[in-house]
């Protein structure tokens, strides 16, 4: 594991070394934006009985391509060490989330007007934290989930799903069974696919003139703008721009008509699909955004330098934040499990000598501990118990539902921590 104090500055750099295909074009790519050197897979969590046996570290380098604008990690593992029967993140463990996505569904039915009985289908539907909204307001559903533990949960709640990986041949199979939704949606889930072209692929035969494609995605520019490096992990294999999407969905007959940017995960792009050939018409807010991001592009190799070095304070000042409460005899606890903290911890080098424990709501990460780092994750109770003078915040993109729900802290004068975009103490 190399720690933030051992990183060398300047990262906007051509590699002409080594030769690597845009997951997208397939054009070469050789700007690199961040080597965060070998790293475990992020949500591999590792139980205690098993620690003795070894973990799997691979590269974590991101690059990005100057013909699309697609970023993405190269040297990447293969979609079935992320996506299995143990997949441990469940999306209706985050209120604010499920509050999020009551909004979008109103307001996908209050724009688009769907016919009574119109199919919604979700794409990568984790455990049905979306269809179960739908199907409340009267709509039948179906997911597509390759995560057997998600997906179980979801059918277990009544909402059916299939098992399976989403691309070209399983679209044309629903296709031919009659699946013909005027909804599609695939919420974060376009980072997680090794094989862009042949998921955009599966969309087309499932789609009328009437069909409307929704996918949100983390977006690059609030990634690098927004110093969320941590949201560079293996289960990531592309970071999208507005113009990166435009172009994958382009290529498959498809049409980007809108665009919105969102809060959620710090930083978020809502994508509006169709047929090419669709009545749906390009909107001023997709023009203006795509003028202004041009405006991101042509400043990249200063901005990618930049981002370099805000990386490396944030990991210094995290490690160095530890280390003074634990000089001064202070206790410190985290707060979440999620897959981005993998990344922050393992690159500023922090075991549990700095940081002893994090506490998590799900269930399913409890007693087990974060990988190359082996942190141990414990049930929230263990903040009432300990009472620690400081509660990191790794979710930072929860902070303030966080916060609320954990300002029990405060009756024995705990603060919170959070780490990105720099250390603040609150």
């Amino acid at each position: 594991m190399t720690s933030a104090s051992t990183r060398s500055t300047g990262i906007s750099k051509l590699r002409p070394k080594m030769s690597y295909q845009c997951l997208s074009c397939s054009c070469t790519m050789e700007r690199e934006v961040l080597s965060l050197g070998a790293q475990p897979v992020s949500n591999a969590l590792v139980r205690p009985e098993t620690v003795g046996s070894g973990e799997r570290f691979f590269p974590l380098n991101v690059m990005i391509c100057d013909a699309c604008h697609l970023a993405q990690l190269v040297d990447c593992p293969p979609a079935d060490v992320h996506f299995h029967a143990d997949y441990v993140y469940f999306s209706s463990f985050s209120d604010s989330w499920l509050e999020h996505c009551q909004r979008y569904a109103e307001q996908m039915i209050s724009r688009f007007s769907p016919r009574p009985g119109a199919l919604m289908l979700e794409v990568a539907s984790n455990d049905g934290y979306l269809l179960k909204i739908y199907r409340r307001l009267g709509y039948p559903v179906l997911g597509i989930e390759p995560s057997a533990s998600v997906a179980n949960a979801a059918i277990g709640a009544g909402v059916p799903t299939e098992v399976r990986f989403f691309g070209k041949s399983l679209g044309q199979e629903l296709a031919g069974r009659g699946i013909a939704p005027e909804f599609i949606v695939a919420n974060n889930v376009l980072a997680h696919v090794p094989d862009l072209n042949d998921f955009a692929a599966g969309f087309p035969p499932l789609m009328s003139d009437r069909t409307v494609l929704t996918c949100e995605i983390h977006y690059f520019r609030d990634l690098i703008e927004k110093n969320q490096f941590d949201s560079f992990y293996h289960e990531h294999y592309s970071y999208f721009t507005v113009a990166a999407a435009r172009d994958l969905f382009q290529r498959h007959e498809m049409r980007l008509f809108d665009v919105e940017r969102l809060p959620t995960h710090g930083g978020s792009l809502r994508l509006y699909m169709c047929r090419a050939q669709s009545h749906h018409t390009n909107t001023d807010r997709l023009r203006d955004t795509l003028a202004d991001e041009q405006t991101f592009f042509d400043a990249l190799p200063i901005v990618l330098d930049d981002f370099q070095k805000r990386v490396f304070d944030v990991c210094t000042s995290l490690r160095q934040f530890l280390v003074d409460m634990r000089r001064e005899g202070r206790s410190v606890a985290g707060f979440g499990a999620p897959a981005k903290a993998s990344t922050l911890l393992n690159m500023a080098g922090i075991r549990r000598q700095l940081l002893p424990y994090t506490v998590d709501n799900n269930p399913t990460k409890q007693g087990k501990m974060l990988p190359g780092v082996h942190i141990p994750i414990l049930s929230p109770d263990a903040i009432t118990i300990d009472k620690p003078d400081f509660l990191v915040i790794l979710p930072w993109n929860l902070r303030a539902e966080i916060a609320a729900n954990y300002d029990v802290i405060r009756q024995w004068g705990g603060r919170f921590v959070v780490p990105i975009p720099k250390l603040e103490i609150f």
